[in-house]
């Protein structure tokens, strides 16, 4: 993987969300479509301003340059903080304001910070939360595979325990971190495309989106308006849309809200690893 594809994975992420956050809940849109920054929604969002696929991942990739390694324990006290002061999020000193409930049913059930995992494993909780946020898994792990999807499983452990969740997370990050899809998962998109908050969902909706186009731009535009959860399906598709084209255009990153945290988040995340590798 190479930088700009990894950058272009952290990018996507953030892009997507951002273009995806105001036509949360709708639906899809069969008329002029939204290819641009759009402000509004249920959540009153300003144009560019991204939800929480962008807080968590800036979250977890805190957590990995803080403590130079995968740490469950800090992933999610910076989970916990985010949720409560609004930090790694658009609107600091305002708690959480877009939060999944599978995520929030998970971070109020935690007793102690030592010992994180608190994701249910019931079927119905399989929200899409697990993949929208795992970008900085696969950065960190560009040059480990093994790592590169088993700490992306961990980080969804965190929060989302169903068999469905490890399946789909585990599907993506190896896809992710190849920078394709693989046939050993064709099944996983073989469903009905719609943009639901469940995991299975999003994963199909987002390869749709990625296969039937031909540039970063286009994939994520055909994602969002499909309405419904066109947040995080518009996140997903943004990662593989920028793993497989490199970063996207300056003027997208340039518009993106804290475009400078964002872009320095990305700097310090592949500067502790590189360190790490050569020490």
């Amino acid at each position: 993987m190479t930088d700009d594809q990894a950058a272009g994975m952290w990018w996507g992420l953030f892009i997507g969300d951002a273009m995806g956050c105001p036509l949360e809940f709708t639906k899809p849109n069969h008329g002029k479509q939204v290819t641009t920054f759009t402000s509004g929604g249920v959540h009153k969002v300003q144009a560019g301003e991204y939800s929480d696929d962008g807080a968590m991942a800036l979250a977890i990739a805190d957590a990995y340059i803080s403590q130079g390694r995968f740490c469950g324990s800090t992933i999610q006290q910076n989970f916990l903080d985010w949720t409560e002061t609004g930090v790694f999020g658009t609107r600091p000193g305002e708690p959480a304001w877009d939060i999944g409930m599978t995520v929030q049913r998970s971070l109020k059930a935690i007793r102690s910070i030592h010992r994180p995992y608190a994701g249910s494993t019931m079927a119905d909780t399989s929200g899409n939360g697990c993949i929208m946020r795992l970008a900085p898994c696969i950065i960190w792990n560009r040059h480990n595979l093994s790592a590169a999807i088993g700490e992306s499983v961990a980080q969804a452990l965190l929060t989302h325990g169903s068999a469905n969740c490890i399946t789909y997370t585990a599907a993506l990050a190896h896809e992710l971190w190849e920078g394709k899809p693989l046939p050993q998962y064709d099944h996983l998109r073989d469903r009905p495309i719609n943009n639901s908050g469940y995991v299975a969902d999003t994963y199909a909706s987002a390869w749709y989106s990625v296969k039937r186009t031909n540039s970063f731009h286009a994939a994520i535009v055909d994602a969002i308006n499909r309405g419904d959860d066109a947040d995080t399906v518009g996140a997903v598709t943004g990662m593989i849309a920028g793993r497989i084209y490199g970063v996207p255009e300056h003027n997208l990153m340039r518009s993106i809200a804290h475009h400078d945290t964002i872009s320095l988040a990305l700097k310090n995340i592949m500067i502790k690893r590189e360190a790490n590798e050569n020490k």
